[in-house]
């Protein structure tokens, strides 16, 4: 018995009217496009076979096989692919838990509404009351990480360092004592960070401060959060829910 001759059943094929792809083309082909090239084949070849030596009935359900299983990956990495897509999209109802909750986003800068002890000289310490919940967002683990909270005037007047820093996001909190162990006071600080990791190369860190979920809304790419006192940003834009 013969086995399927591919070139033999191209020539057939293309006898009968079946032609096949450019090489462009078929680099993009789909399993769907195969299965039907692979088909069309078969029955040309069939078609022409020599009666004295037909076609091995073993090899051709074994290819038959074959093909249907490479239909069959393709349809399952499609519906992985949706699936993948649709966990990448935060849908509005999925983020109403949000709703009143602090959060951690990117920014350039923080409020610090100052505290009773800053206006009326008392202990500076007192001021860790309510103290703010900042971070850093790293793309890979850092040999040191700084934040700095820097004034209108240019001056640093507190600084997170941190060591051995994983990548991912880093979380500290700052009560409002600068590093004179004055109260600062109350006010816009600039965020300014930065990064060295153990290659000794410098790493794109991001700052992070706090803001409040006041509204959630639909946009084209999936959820959207308003922001107290900050614009509106996609829920994936969201680093850390605290």
């Amino acid at each position: 018995m013969a086995t399927i001759d591919t070139s033999r059943a191209a020539a057939s094929a293309a006898a009968a009217g079946v032609t096949s792809a450019p090489s462009g083309a078929a680099a993009t082909d789909s399993a769907a496009g195969t299965e039907d090239r692979f088909l069309k084949l078969l029955v040309a070849q069939m078609r022409n076979q020599d009666p004295l030596n037909p076609l091995d009935n073993a090899q051709v359900t074994s290819q038959l096989a074959q093909i249907n299983t490479v239909r069959g990956i393709e349809q399952l990495n499609a519906s992985m692919s949706k699936m993948a897509a649709a966990s990448g999209t935060v849908s509005p109802v999925s983020a109403v838990g949000l709703l009143g909750r602090q959060v951690l986003v990117a920014a350039d800068s923080v409020d610090w509404p100052g505290s009773a002890s800053a206006a009326s000289g008392a202990d500076p310490a007192a001021s860790a009351a309510a103290p703010l919940r900042l971070g850093f967002q790293l793309p890979a683990a850092a040999k040191a990480v700084r934040v700095e909270l820097v004034d209108t005037a240019g001056r640093v007047v507190f600084a997170h360092e941190a060591t051995d820093a994983q990548a991912g996001v880093g979380m500290f909190e700052w009560n409002g004592v600068g590093t004179d162990g004055s109260s600062a006071a109350a006010g816009t600080y600039r965020l300014r960070a930065s990064a060295l990791g153990y290659d000794g190369a410098a790493l794109a860190v991001e700052a992070l401060a706090p803001a409040r979920v006041t509204a959630v809304s639909q946009a084209s790419d999936g959820a959207r959060v308003e922001l107290g006192g900050r614009a509106a940003q996609p829920a994936s834009a969201i680093r850390a829910v605290l």
